[in-house]
């Protein structure tokens, strides 16, 4: 029985030092350390998909938070119910409350007093994504009401081999690529990288 830790911050930018405390402190190995730096909107994120293939039944997987896993209200119960089908233990840091027990739990009240809990914070998490998205929204409204906002256009045009240098850069991203890597192979600057990323939706 392995215990993992798995980390995700939203972007290059965000540290994740105070997570990989967290897990050094609880004695998980730093080869069994998982860690993203993409937004959590779904579960299609690279060293997260890697973790799930490695795990085997009776292991354990921590989170610092439900939020870690996902900020997707189904995709945290679909990958919640994956891991007790698969016989994997999760631990939350911030959520103790639903850490999944040692054992099969037949008391039908306590199981859908679990799941309860699983519903509303799965759901606060992705209420918590969507208010940042709408707040940024209202934002730009209120910039562009004021004169104020330029538009945060790309220095990459639409058409051509541009056009295909703006979908690789965005797969690449996708794909886990990190914002650094991204600036050298494509000779394209950081500010330009986060504002095509912004228009795609793509960033938190």
């Amino acid at each position: 029985m392995i215990m993992y830790g798995y980390i995700r911050v939203s972007s290059v930018d965000q540290n994740e030092a105070r997570q990989v405390a967290t897990m050094k402190a609880l004695g998980i190995d730093k080869a069994n350390v998982y860690i993203d730096k993409i937004s959590g909107r779904n579960t299609d994120r690279p060293a997260y998909q890697s973790l799930k293939e490695r795990i085997q039944e009776g292991d354990t997987v921590v989170f610092d938070s439900i939020t870690r896993l996902s900020r997707n209200y189904h995709d945290i119960k679909d990958e919640y119910e994956q891991y007790l089908k698969r016989g994997v233990r999760l631990q939350f840091v911030k959520e103790p409350m639903l850490n999944t027990p040692d054992h099969a739990v037949d008391d039908i009240v306590q199981i859908a007093l679990a799941d309860v809990i699983l519903s509303l914070l799965a759901a606060f998490a992705q209420k918590e994504r969507d208010d940042i998205k709408l707040r940024q929204a209202e934002g730009i409204a209120i910039a562009k009401a004021k004169g104020k906002y330029r538009g945060r256009k790309t220095q990459l045009v639409e058409g051509g081999e541009e056009a295909v240098r703006m979908t690789a850069i965005i797969n690449a991203y996708k794909e886990g690529v990190s914002i650094a890597d991204i600036r050298k192979t494509y000779k394209v600057g950081t500010g330009t990288i986060y504002r095509l990323l912004d228009r795609e939706g793509l960033r938190k």
